[in-house]
């Protein structure tokens, strides 16, 4: 099991994006691809915040395929398991002085409670936290 980051799941809607990426995500199972509700939160952030027109209409549709068609029954929800794994990550990485952002924290709690790698390009994010990160961007 495979939890993506926003970065590796919106890469190909860049103007010239990572064929590498693209190559890692063709290469594995659709099965084993999932996106969990913090990143759907982002990138439905993303998207409510620019102006009215064809590119959020095309965005909300895709965010909407995304929800209803290409991960329908792969999105993993926030739910207590990993909230307490939340608390205890925030609270280790306050500690340390090294700080995780609230929604990173929130991908590696819920990748963490399902016993799932997670493909990002912020590997900083999800360091120390006994989570097998793995970066298609240099792959």
């Amino acid at each position: 099991m495979i939890v993506l980051d926003t970065n590796v799941v919106s890469e190909g809607l860049r103007p010239k994006p990572n064929l590498g990426v693209r190559d890692w995500l063709d290469t594995q199972p659709a099965d084993a691809l999932f996106i969990c509700a913090p990143v759907l939160a982002e990138i439905r952030f993303g998207i409510e915040r620019l102006d009215a027109g064809v590119q959020r209409q095309t965005l909300l549709a895709w965010a909407a395929r995304l929800e209803s068609e290409t991960f329908f029954d792969h999105i993993l929800p926030f739910d207590a398991a990993a909230a307490t794994i939340y608390g205890r990550i925030a609270a280790q990485r306050q500690s340390a002085g090294r700080p995780i952002g609230i929604v990173d924290c929130m991908i590696a709690a819920i990748a963490l409670a399902h016993q799932a790698a997670v493909a990002t390009r912020d590997r900083y994010g999800f360091d120390g936290l006994g989570l097998t990160v793995i970066n298609p961007f240099e792959i």
